[in-house]
This record gives structure tokens, C-alpha cells and sequence, in this order.
């Protein structure tokens, strides 16, 4: 019952966004919202979900897994009740940050209690069978948000959100095993300068940027696809969710598929199909991008291979990622969220200030950065990390890091 419930928690923070997305139309009437200030109820979210990370990995590792998880849990609820009673867009944005600041919790640590509870050989192929089905709940989160937004407006999908957080709460009190620190990990210091370790460490840095990369032209997309699609592109709210859930179930199916294609096919096979894929979106977007086309089937079908590519080069990078420092997971996993959330905050911004009701400028700054995140891929695989063409032991496949980096980092944790 302890996978079910961090897979419980793990659905509802991939829901906090796209459950309520098909709102924005509405929000946007209702609030009398531009596109930039719509898009400020993810900003505000995903920064308060940056900030709350770090404290929430920080505190994770010192004082456990589970306390965190469930505080989290309890400032969501909070937060998803200011949203679902909000009487004014600034509380709605009030609520939004709560939202941001209690999923956090969940969000950072529930990986890291499979970290600790499996194998490092286990864990790619849970985190497939984790990623594919809260990917699957995503790819109906779309759909079901239209719906309620139909015939409930938006406050609806607020209410749902609520109603999740609760059943994540109880769930958590009673199945999360809590876990009594180590004497190592209680010496670990609440300042924010025990991160400076990981922005020291070159190899962290690679698979920080190469994973947050990979995922946010992702992001950015979800978030402005409501716009583009209904606004721009003339698509119904019911036909909307069917598009965004498209992506989400690529994903998915990939993701629950991964454990028994990488034991087939080993990780480095995998991996390369996976970055050939990714290559393939990106030249069809600029297409797309250059020839002015708006069609939401050939968007839809461009995004497809880059949600099918991103798949192995994250579910493979992730668990090296946590072991690049000692005592440190749940820091690395808080960066890592970190980092993805506020370049994602970042890009929705600019590309909610910057757009012209065309698909052009969501492709360009889409591609711009999974070259960024492709190019980090390359240089972890050149020189932090070798993968085998059969599965090998994660011992097996960390390279010794330069020595000055690992003599940095060795063990600074306070």
C-alpha cells in the first residue's frame, strides 16, 4: 500500500495542473485576464513549488520522508480551498501558491521513499511503472477537466483537487512507513547553503540541466495549449481535453512499457532511440513554426514523438542523478524539481508576454530548450556516465567523477 499511496500523491501533482488548465478560457472572461496574466496562475504556482521544494528536500533528509510528505499534504488542502472559494482573482492566486508550496512535499520526497526502500537496479523500472500511470491519470486529467469545467465552471475542478489532497492525506498517515534518520542525516543543516555542495558538483550540474530541459518545452506547451487550441485554433472545450490527453497517454504507454524494453534492449539503445525521437519533434515543430501551419492535429502529432522520446533519457538519468552526492537525495531531487519548475515559470512568462496567437513562438522556445537539455544529455554520456548496450548495475555504470569534484562534494553536508 506505500507504492499506491506515493502513487496516489504523485497523480495528484501531476493533476494540480492539468486538471484545471481547460479553465483558462473561462478565467480569462470571467477575471477579464490577457494571456500573460492567465498564465500567472501557473507562474505564481510553480515558483511557490520551487521555493517549497528546497525547504521540503532539506527537511526530508534531516528529519525524514513521511512528516514532510504529510505537511505538504495539509497546505494544499488549504490551498485548494482558497481556489475552489476564491471570490477574487488575487485570492485565486493566493491559493494557487499554497497549492504550489503543499505539493511540493509530496512531490520531491515521494521518489525519494522508493529510493530508499528499493534497489538501485529496481528503480528505473518502478519509476516507469510510477511515470506511466500518473501519466495516464494526466492524460485523462485534460478531459475530465473539460467536462467539469462544462458543467460545473471552473471552481469544480478546484473542489476535485480538494477532495484528492484529503484522500492523499489519510493515505499517507496510514501507509507511509515512517523511517528514523540516521545520526549523519540529523547533522544535516536547514540553511539553504547545504544546496552549494550540489551547484559546485560539474556531473550535478549536467543532470540537473539535461533532465529539467528535457521536461520543460513539455510544460510550456501544456500550459499554452489551451489558448492556442481553443482561442487560435477554434478547438471545442470537449474536443480540447482529447487533444492534450493524447500527449500524456504517448507518455504513458512508453513509460509502462520502459522496465521490459530496457531489460530487452538495455539502457544505452534505448536512450539513443529516445534522443533520436526527441531530434525528430524538434524538426517537425520548426516546420510547423516556419510554414505558419496551425493545425491542432499536426501540432498534436509533432509533440507525440517528443513525449514518446523524453521518456528513457529521463527515467534512465533520474536515478544517477540522486547518487551523484552522498547523504544527499533528497536535496538533488528538490533541486532538480526546483529547477524545472522555474525555468517553466520563466518560459510560460515570456512566451505568455511574447505571443501573437501563433504556434511559432511556443515551437522556437520549445526547441531552444531541449537543445540545451539534449546537448547536457551528451556530455553526461561522454563523461559522467556510461551505459552498457544490456542492463548493467547502476555501480557499474557511474564513471569516477573528476576527483577535484568528488573531493567538493565528497560529504559537505552542513
Amino acid at each position: 500500500m506505500q507504492f499506491f499511496t506515493i502513487l496516489m500523491m504523485c497523480i495528484l501533482a501531476g493533476a494540480e495542473v492539468d486538471l484545471f488548465i481547460p479553465s483558462f478560457p473561462e478565467l480569462q472572461q470571467v477575471f477579464q485576464l490577457s494571456p500573460f496574466l492567465v498564465e500567472f496562475t501557473l507562474g505564481a504556482n510553480f515558483c511557490a513549488y520551487c521555493l517549497g521544494s528546497l525547504v521540503a528536500g532539506n527537511l526530508g533528509d534531516r528529519y525524514g520522508r513521511r512528516p514532510i510528505i504529510l505537511l505538504g499534504c495539509f497546505i494544499f488542502i488549504v490551498g485548494s480551498l482558497l481556489c475552489a472559494l476564491a471570490p477574487s482573482f488575487s485570492i485565486l492566486i493566493l491559493g494557487r501558491i499554497f497549492q504550489g508550496l503543499g505539493i511540493s512535499g509530496p512531490a520531491v520526497l515521494a521518489y525519494v521513499v522508493i529510493a530508499d526502500t528499493y534497489s538501485a537496479q529496481e528503480q528505473p523500472k518502478l519509476l516507469g511503472i510510477l511515470n506511466g500511470m500518473v501519466t495516464l491519470a494526466m492524460a485523462f486529467a485534460p478531459v475530465l477537466g473539460s467536462y467539469v469545467n462544462l458543467f460545473f465552471n471552473w471552481r469544480g475542478n478546484f473542489y476535485i483537487l480538494l477532495m484528492l489532497g484529503l484522500l492523499s492525506l489519510i493515505m499517507g498517515i496510514f501507509y507511509i512507513r515512517p523511517s528514523i534518520p540516521s545520526a549523519k542525516q540529523k547533522k544535516v543543516s536547514l540553511s539553504l547553503k547545504t544546496y552549494l555542495p550540489i551547484f559546485k558538483s560539474k556531473p550535478a550540474l549536467a543532470y540537473i540541466f539535461a533532465i529539467s530541459f528535457c521536461i520543460v518545452p513539455y510544460w510550456v506547451f501544456i500550459g499554452m495549449a489551451p489558448i492556442l487550441y481553443m482561442q487560435d485554433m477554434n478547438v471545442s472545450l470537449q474536443t480540447f481535453g482529447f487533444y492534450q490527453g493524447a500527449l500524456a497517454a504517448t507518455f504513458s504507454v512508453i513509460s509502462l512499457c520502459s522496465g521490459q524494453l530496457l531489460k530487452h534492449f538495455g539502457q544505452k539503445l534505448c536512450v539513443n532511440v529516445g534522443l533520436g525521437l526527441c531530434g525528430v519533434s524538434m524538426f517537425l515543430m520548426m516546420i510547423l513554426a516556419i510554414k505558419g501551419i496551425q493545425s491542432p492535429f499536426l501540432v498534436t502529432g509533432a509533440l507525440m514523438f517528443l513525449s514518446a522520446g523524453i521518456v528513457f533519457p529521463i527515467h534512465v538519468l533520474y536515478p544517477y542523478s540522486l547518487e551523484v552526492i552522498d547523504n544527499a537525495k533528497g536535496r538533488m531531487a528538490a533541486i532538480i524539481l526546483a529547477v524545472r519548475l522555474l525555468l517553466t515559470a520563466m518560459c510560460l512568462e515570456i512566451v505568455g508576454y511574447l505571443y501573437k496567437g501563433h504556434f511559432s513562438i511556443i515551437a522556437y522556445s520549445m526547441c531552444f530548450c531541449l537543445c540545451i537539455g539534449l546537448a547536457c544529455i551528451y556530455l553526461i554520456l561522454k563523461k559522467y556516465l556510461k551505459l552498457g548496450n544490456l542492463p548493467t548495475s547502476m555501480e557499474a555504470n557511474i564513471l569516477e567523477f573528476h576527483s577535484n569534484d568528488q573531493k567538493e562534494v565528497g560529504c559537505s553536508d552542513h
